[in-house]
């Protein structure tokens, strides 16, 4: 035996938001990413070619940092007018970076700074021992390296020490 439901006794399942409210809630985001973010791509780009690892990654990560600063808010008006939406807010971005991320991006930015430190300490003690040791100029020759550019990236994780207190 078969029962047939009518439709109007079928259960409400679950609402699922509105096209304009994902695109609202997508775009927030990517401003956020845009207006926060950028630091996070130039802070990455700068550790990373203080290691030595790979100089290419470190300039593209440090040029689109740049980019998503200048063009970001740009490209993301454009784009929330094309979706007939307003343009994300600072508020609105906040929220959205605080629930995707779960921290705000000043404490995002005081790890990778600390992670930073660590780093820079690591290669200005590597680089030195490697620089003194008088086995090979190979090894002398890295070793000047990673010290120069652990003290290229010295004054700007100085200068990210110090701006809580200015």
């Amino acid at each position: 035996m078969v029962t047939i439901l009518p439709l109007q006794a079928l259960p409400a399942g679950p609402s699922f938001p509105t096209w304009a409210a994902i695109m609202e809630k997508i775009l927030s985001g990517l401003y956020g990413f845009a207006v926060r973010g950028y630091l996070l791509f130039v802070l990455l780009g700068f550790i990373i070619f203080m290691t030595g690892l790979n100089d290419g990654l470190a300039k593209a990560l440090i040029a689109s940092g740049i980019v998503l600063y200048i063009g970001g808010p740009y490209f993301i008006g454009i784009c929330a007018r094309l979706a007939n939406i307003e343009n994300p807010t600072l508020e609105t971005a906040t929220s959205t970076w605080v629930s995707v991320f779960g921290m705000f991006d000043s404490e995002m930015v005081a790890v990778i700074v600390f992670l930073g430190d660590i780093l820079f300490a690591i290669c200005l003690l590597s680089g030195a021992i490697l620089y003194l040791t008088p086995s090979s100029n190979d090894l002398r020759a890295k070793g000047h390296s990673l010290t120069v550019r652990a003290l290229m990236l010295a004054p700007v994780l100085v200068f990210f020490n110090v701006s809580p207190w200015i």
